[in-house]
């Protein structure tokens, strides 16, 4: 099916956004009436929780990815995949940099 919204450039905008506002969704509904965001922040890097949030956050992605391959979007289905890819690549690094 050719649709404007199969392009691999829009998966991968869906895919690197998705996951931060799914950060920011848990930071909120969490403990955004206690904390402001920087000391959220401040408080994942000393507890090495930053790795396990990215990790939690990209969830919502295989949902996208889903309605993508059931839509028959398959380029938009490989930029949502390549951008969670990328944030694997990120949370493996993290991981053993800090």
């Amino acid at each position: 099916m050719n649709c404007k919204c199969n392009k691999l450039y829009i998966g991968l905008l869906i895919g690197l956004i998705l996951p931060i506002i799914t950060s920011y969704a848990i930071f909120y509904f969490r403990f955004g009436d206690t904390l402001s965001f920087k000391e959220f922040a401040d408080g994942l890097l000393q507890l090495h929780g930053f790795t396990k949030l990215l990790s939690l956050s990209v969830i919502p992605n295989l949902l996208f990815f889903l309605i993508a391959i059931k839509l028959e979007r398959l380029l938009a289905a490989r930029g949502i995949v390549t951008a969670t890819l990328l944030y694997a690549i990120v949370v493996v690094i993290l991981k053993f940099a800090l």
